[in-house]
């Protein structure tokens, strides 16, 4: 590889819909974070979980234009495992949100682009 090549990074984004509040991504960083296997990949260093600001958010879109992306650092891990946790972790913080707070957070979950966007 030379320099300049781009490598491809894997990974998975989560955005939450319109009924979601900065603070919401926040809440959900965090607990992506303390949520096993998520934890320990994370502690292993094979796995970031990063807040960014959405790229491609519609035009009016209400809610935050933040998403949280995580990025597989090693080969420890396939995007389809990754998917599988982040999906279950995501579904249990949106079912305790719904609980706590009410509304829908909406949340989508879809393997990052091949330019890793």
């Amino acid at each position: 590889m030379t320099e300049g090549d781009q490598v491809a990074v894997l990974g998975v984004r989560v955005r939450l819909g319109a009924g979601a509040t900065v603070d919401d991504v926040r809440a959900l960083k965090t607990w992506l974070e303390r949520e096993e296997p998520l934890e320990r990949l994370c502690s292993e260093e094979v796995l970031s979980i990063e807040e960014r600001t959405s790229t491609d958010a519609a035009k009016g879109r209400l809610g935050p234009d933040l998403e949280l992306v995580l990025k597989v650092l090693g080969d420890v891990v396939t995007i389809a495992a990754l998917t599988e946790y982040t999906a279950r972790a995501v579904k249990t913080w949106t079912n305790n949100r719904r609980r706590l707070q009410g509304g829908d957070p909406d949340p989508q979950i879809r393997p990052l682009e091949p330019d890793g966007e």
